[in-house]
């Protein structure tokens, strides 16, 4: 468990154009703020006055990152951002830096308010991708986003993690520079605790994490524009570590709707046949018997139906009025050796009937496999999922055939709700493989899998749905997953960078106090304008589909 006192925080700017009034407030607070600073170094005076207006300046622009840094005291909380801007003004002054420690403040409030603006327009921006969307849609995800844990990911908790452990090393770093250089060169105890002051200013976390969360948010947006919906951030850093991908045939390859297309008996009429038959499938969950069930409506005599017993994926076993009663497909009376009669002219799935061993007839389901998302299994694999499994309710023949129509490597047949799960479970144990389980049935808990996907618009226990006539949108789903991990990487990078380069800077003397809180700034402000990206076709992602496809 990471330590959260090792964590440098940095604080969530208030200057949000969300609220006008406040935004308005703190830029009169900074135009004030800056004319009294302009006075203290125009007009001539002593120069204990030009200090009391310095200090005043940087009260006026920053009281509120004076109460910040009270609470993160209060807090224990002693590497938070706004506490480490306000110690290290404090004693630039102390040292004779005022102009520098008043400028710091400044420069950090208006980065705050810029930081705000931007977040604000970026935010704005990627509503705009919901415009494809569904309203009802729309406003559910909009509503998620406001939740604070929404947007986070790993990689900001691992890089505040990371943030605090440096500001703590740097801190110790300055403090050997503040004391040791005096003693080996000509520099002053005050030029080397002004370049340890900036040398700790630059190691705090700001630009580093800032744009994490609001990249995350870009990305959900833009899944969601073409109809795949995560809960979480975090959900979405899950569904890139997917290395396998599972559907369930139900509700996704299925077409739901299926219908009897004939029935045939030489020996009961079409009637007394179909009496037989529903009463078969009564209790039967299979896909077939609830296709039966809807087309039949008759009055039951359950009195007569005994010792039901379903056979997964072929058909049912029972007695009706004692005469024992078989309901099944063709694979499964072959496999015993019974002999049933062809029916070249089906155009569909055949369940031939015999009653105390004797053939009465069959009757012929239309196949309910869509085959309009047949490239979704090779499309995943092109995405870098290595596996591609489907589990189907049917017959262990009839689901290999399905699965080879559809690119899929295995398939697992005679599958029940239960089953699915139960094999989820066996398949991720050790994790080893980090499943996504694409499924539409209701469930009534979470599957052992990374990334529970539904079908519909219901999200209780999955971690994302995926919109039914956005199927083939799962691919591009998981591209953006992908591309939201890259874009916060390269950020984030692109952050410590610039960092480094201050520190070096600093050390030789080329860098002072309000010069690097100014760049730290831009360069924050760089990283949210950089979120956007995610939207942007990725060449890495690019090349590695391309190469899956081909």
């Amino acid at each position: 468990m990471k330590n959260k006192d090792s964590k440098a925080k940095h604080v969530t700017p208030k200057a949000s154009s969300d609220n006008g009034l406040f935004s308005t407030l703190i830029l009169i607070r900074l135009v004030i703020s800056s004319v009294i600073f302009a006075a203290s170094l125009i007009v001539q005076m002593p120069d204990f006055l030009s200090t009391v207006l310095l200090a005043l300046s940087a009260i006026v622009a920053g009281y509120d990152i004076i109460i910040e840094a009270v609470n993160a005291v209060e807090a224990r909380d002693y590497f938070a951002t706004p506490l480490v801007v306000l110690v290290i003004a404090v004693l630039s002054y102390v040292i004779g830096f005022g102009i520098e420690g008043a400028a710091l403040v400044m420069l950090y409030q208006i980065g705050l308010m810029m930081i705000a603006y931007v977040e604000d327009r970026t935010k704005r921006t990627a509503h705009e991708l919901l415009k494809y969307q569904d309203e009802e849609v729309a406003e559910k995800l909009k509503e998620n986003l406001k939740a604070s844990e929404t947007c986070k990911i790993e990689l900001e908790e691992t890089m505040q993690y990371c943030s605090g452990r440096v500001l703590k090393l740097a801190m110790l770093i300055a403090l050997v520079y503040a004391v040791v250089i005096p003693l080996v060169t000509s520099f002053s105890y005050t030029v080397s605790i002004h370049r340890a002051l900036t040398i700790i200013l630059i190691s705090t976390p700001v630009s580093v994490v800032v744009s994490i969360p609001l990249t995350a948010y870009v990305a959900m947006c833009y899944s969601a524009q073409e109809g795949v919906i995560f809960n979480k951030a975090a959900d979405m850093e899950n569904a890139d570590r997917v290395n396998v991908a599972v559907f369930d045939k139900n509700g996704v390859f299925s077409s739901g709707e299926q219908h009897i297309i004939s029935t045939n008996s030489d020996v009961l009429d079409n009637e007394t046949f179909m009496d037989f038959v529903s009463h078969a499938v009564y209790y039967s969950e299979q896909p077939f018997a609830r296709v039966i069930g809807a087309e039949e409506d008759q009055e039951y005599k359950l009195e007569v139906i005994s010792d039901f017993e379903e056979i997964p994926g072929y058909g049912v076993k029972l007695k009706i009025g004692g005469a024992d009663v078989i309901l099944a497909s063709s694979e499964y009376f072959v496999s015993r050796g019974v002999a049933v009669p062809q029916n070249d002219q089906a155009n569909g799935i055949v369940y031939h009937m015999t009653v105390s061993e004797r053939y009465i007839g069959n009757i012929v389901i239309s196949s309910d496999v869509n085959t309009e998302n047949s490239a979704l299994s090779a499309e995943i694999k092109a995405c870098g999922v290595n596996r591609s499994i489907l589990f189907t309710e049917d017959s262990n023949v009839i689901s290999q055939q399905i699965a080879e129509d559809l690119n899929f490597n295995e398939a697992y047949g005679e599958l029940n709700s239960a089953g699915k799960l139960q094999l989820i479970s066996d398949l991720s144990e050790g994790n080893k493989n980090r499943i996504l389980y694409v499924y539409s049935d209701s469930a009534e808990t979470h599957s052992a899998a990374l990334v529970d996907m539904r079908v519909g618009t219901k999200s209780r226990y999955a971690d994302a749905i995926v919109l039914p006539d956005h199927l083939a949108n799962i691919p591009f789903a998981l591209q953006v997953c992908r591309r939201m991990k890259e874009v916060a990487t390269v950020n984030a990078v692109f952050a410590f960078v610039i960092k480094a380069v201050l520190i070096f800077l600093s050390i030789v003397g080329y860098c002072n106090i309000w010069f690097a809180i100014f760049i730290d700034m831009v360069a924050a402000i760089a990283t949210l304008l950089a979120s956007i990206r995610v939207t942007q076709n990725s060449f890495i992602n690019n090349y590695r589909y391309k190469i899956g496809k081909n």
